[in-house]
């Protein structure tokens, strides 16, 4: 399935199969999915029905095989092609040149011949039903399900190039229809592999160790607790905890960092990265279904239901704009030999030319490549966009709101101080967390919200004196203490701040749980100047909403189940990829690994290259489009070459954004 119109094929012949529900298409990935009632049907019937229109069927794979029929497709491709080049030789040896050959429109009937050898015409009419042979089952499929396809047009062109005399222009709209549909599946083929090969970085094995002795165990079978040894070189089987060993651990499938990261005893791993150094003891915290290489990759498996609206509108074009150049090549055929203006085979020609115009491959392929081609881009970044709609919005934010911790800070707290509580303190901090419990939680221990919490002011003092410090408040074990933690600024957060400024987000504003102090030091440590402190989850969710009415879209980047109202509120939602973060995770449209403000500039960055790649396909196909529409109204275009327009475009768009695959630099990175 390399097109939007053979989706139509596809969904026509399945209605008509008893017990089929419902159909899901992804053009991009080659993915039908059929909802279906096993009593009435089967897998069977619905592969009987698929290749019944011409297209072959199997069971879908994360990484995709070799397609069944792509040798004898390429040997049909070679033959008409050889056939070809031999009926333009004889041509050509009779005295014809090669431009008179494929220009010449005498339109007589099919005794004309261009005074052609027989021995020419039987390789072009070879070289016809070579070409043909690639595509017929389709086009008789699309014939009986009244869908006027490429397929078809193209099979109603070379007969129509057969009645008319026209064997030299027929052989040449055969062959290169076949060639380009082949290189469009090529690139297609291409662009799916890239998102199969982040699967190839899982072992399919693993050392697992009892006791005294180890032995082979396939990867997927570990469970939480088992204990495995990854040797350097080899890949790290599973998520888990390093119990033994340092080494360096290669996390680029998994981050896009090009640094290898230190590991020793009480360090996260993750499966499939790369150990490089030192032999490590691992035990696993997560069964091989959950880990976060296989949750990254069932997020980008179902990416594809989430359509941008670019895509969206392209496809309501394309409904549209089909049955315009249909009723446009009827009346090109039609009406100017009704009004005496010509002959009938003349303006039959020019109708035909038209005709092939019809297909909007070119429009339908182009978007679905390119967000693909990103998604699978980004994911490799470490920045994993949860679809198509949520990445284009990403072009398109004007400002940008952020938590504090581990983003604008180190994210290793240390304890800077303890503060013992009397008795009756005690139990007024146990009485707040319990009013905090009744408002739903997401409310920061500050001094501000321990006074709404009808707090004495004896504690919201204490509170205050170690607010005053830069640190966060929370409450000790008992509640027999506050402790204030500390958390340094991110170094490098200015430089990233300024890169995203540079990429146009007019406004970036830290909104805070934390106390004022510590906020307002983070902020000014960033370059920020826009700040709010000692917000609720609530409070956060309200602001997005104001920041949005202000600037206009806006994402919220966020570490916390207090950020998750935020993230639902924004244009995007953005959680930070760590275990303290799942909550947020699942309200989040965009899940990035690693230093977050370096990823939400990346992400940035590529985004708007994007929607740059995908208004580029678009113009591209509408220009050449058009001016082959120019060229065929003046008389100048003929068979071949409106195939060449057609399928052509949809080549070069396809090329086009299937440059997304190639990583870009960081927009803040020195290169």
């Amino acid at each position: 399935m390399d097109c939007g119109e053979e989706v139509s094929l596809l969904r026509a012949r399945l209605s008509r199969v008893k017990g089929v529900r419902e159909l899901r298409f992804d053009v991009a990935r080659g993915l039908m999915e059929a909802e279906y009632a096993p009593e009435l049907t089967s897998e069977e019937e619905i592969r009987a029905a698929v290749e019944s229109a011409g297209m072959c069927c199997e069971k879908w794979t994360a990484q995709p095989g070799k397609r069944r029929a792509g040798r004898w497709e390429s040997a049909a491709l070679w033959v008409s092609g050889a056939l070809l080049a031999c009926g333009l030789a004889l041509q050509i040896s009779q005295g014809e040149g090669l431009v008179e050959t494929l220009l010449a429109h005498g339109h007589a009937g099919a005794a004309h011949h261009h005074a052609m050898p027989a021995a020419a015409l039987a390789s072009y009419a070879a070289s016809i039903l070579a070409g043909a042979s690639l595509f017929w089952r389709k086009a008789w499929a699309a014939l009986r399900s009244l869908q006027a396809d490429m397929h078809l047009l193209v099979a109603l062109s070379l007969l129509g190039a057969a009645v008319l005399g026209e064997w030299a222009e027929g052989a040449t709209l055969a062959f290169l229809y076949g060639l380009a549909g082949r290189m469009e599946a090529i690139s297609l083929e291409r662009a799916r592999r890239s998102v199969a090969r982040l699967l190839a970085v899982m072992p399919a094995q693993a050392w697992l160790v009892h006791g005294d002795h180890e032995h082979r165990v396939e990867a997927a079978s570990l469970k939480p607790g088992a204990k495995v040894r990854v040797r350097a070189g080899e890949r790290i089987p599973c998520d888990g905890v390093v119990l033994d060993g340092e080494s360096r651990v290669d996390q680029s499938p998994l981050t896009g960092e090009s640094v290898a990261a230190e590991k020793r005893a009480g360090d996260e791993v993750f499966a499939g990265t790369l150990n490089e150094g030192g032999t490590l003891m691992v035990e696993v915290v997560r069964v091989a279904e959950d880990t976060r290489l296989q949750r990254m990759l069932r997020m980008l498996e179902d990416s594809g239901s989430r359509k941008a609206e670019s895509e969206r509108l392209v496809e309501r074009f394309a409904r549209r704009y089909t049955p315009a150049v249909l009723l446009l090549a009827l009346g090109v055929a039609v009406i100017p030999p009704m009004a005496g203006a010509g002959s009938w085979s003349d303006w039959l020609y020019h109708g035909m030319v038209v005709l092939l115009i019809a297909c909007p491959c070119a429009f339908v392929i182009s978007t679905p490549v390119t967000v693909m081609a990103a998604l699978a881009s980004a994911a490799r970044q470490g920045v994993l966009v949860k679809g198509g709609a949520y990445l284009e919005a990403a072009g398109r934010l004007k400002a940008l709101a952020m938590d504090r911790a581990g983003i604008l800070t180190q994210g290793e707290p240390r304890l800077a101080r303890t503060e013992a509580l009397g008795e009756g303190l005690e139990e007024e901090l146990r009485r707040w967390q319990q009013w905090r419990s009744e408002q739903g939680g997401g409310i920061p221990l500050t001094p501000k919200w321990a006074e709404a919490g009808g707090a004495p002011a004896a504690l919201a003092e204490k509170i205050s004196g170690l607010s005053e410090e830069g640190c966060t408040v929370a409450a000790g074990p008992g509640n027999s203490a506050l402790q204030a933690w500390c958390d340094a600024p991110l170094a490098a957060a200015r430089a990233h701040v300024e890169a995203l400024r540079h990429l146009g987000l007019e406004r970036i504003v830290l909104l805070a749980s934390d106390p004022e102090p510590a906020a307002r030091a983070a902020a000014e440590a960033a370059g920020i100047a826009e700040y709010r402190a000692e917000l609720s989850a609530e409070e956060k969710a309200h602001e997005i909403e104001r920041l949005q009415r202000e600037t206009g879209a806006a994402a919220m980047l966020g570490d916390c189940v207090a950020d998750a109202a935020a993230m639902r509120r924004a244009a995007i939602g953005i959680s930070v990829a760590s275990p303290a973060a799942e909550a947020a995770q699942e309200s989040a449209d965009v899940i990035v690994a690693g230093a977050a403000l370096e990823k939400v500039a990346f992400l940035a960055a590529h985004a708007r290259r994007t929607l740059r790649v995908i208004r580029q396909n678009i113009a591209l196909a509408l220009v050449l489009k058009g001016a082959f529409l120019a060229a065929a109204a003046a008389g100048k275009a003929t068979l071949w070459m409106a195939v060449a327009a057609d399928t052509g475009a949809t080549l070069i768009v396809t090329l086009n954004g299937l440059r997304l695959l190639r990583p870009t630099p960081h927009p803040f990175r020195q290169e």
